[in-house]
């Protein structure tokens, strides 16, 4: 919440901020030649969740008004498994199963994960004080 008290206080009155995360716990893994499997961002959720909390608690605050939701599929493209497994598997909250895992090293071919994504738009609440006091005053 600290963070979106900071943001609120440099915000133009009525300004939008924009908040994407992903929210898959299992993202799929494919190649032109199939399903390779999924990855594992169970802990990734779990962080998440925190995170919905603290929005919540600072949109019940008045700080801000929420102006829209929605989900929709983000699709990231890499090089080969080997890149894949490299990038992907160093993601916070994320853990690649073995049997992918061992997949991903033997494709030689561009690999795409597909994460279901939500996007929020905050606007800064109008008649909340900031507490940034103008220039001169």
């Amino acid at each position: 919440m600290h963070a979106l008290r900071n943001i609120h206080s440099v915000l133009a009155p009525n300004g939008l901020l924009v908040d994407t995360q992903p929210i898959s716990a299992h993202p799929r893994v494919t190649a032109s030649s199939g399903e390779l499997g999924a990855l594992d961002m169970r802990d990734w959720i779990k962080t998440i969740q925190a995170v919905d909390e603290r929005v919540n608690e600072t949109i019940s605050t008045g700080l801000y008004d929420m102006t829209d939701e929605r989900e929709l599929v983000v699709t990231s493209i890499f090089d080969d498994g080997g890149d894949c497994l490299a990038i992907a598997g160093g993601w916070q909250g994320t853990s690649v199963p073995r049997r992918l895992a061992r997949r991903l090293a033997t494709t030689h071919e561009q690999v795409a994960v597909e994460q279901q994504v939500r996007l929020r738009v905050l606007r800064r609440a109008s008649g909340h004080d900031s507490g940034v006091v103008p220039a001169g005053g």
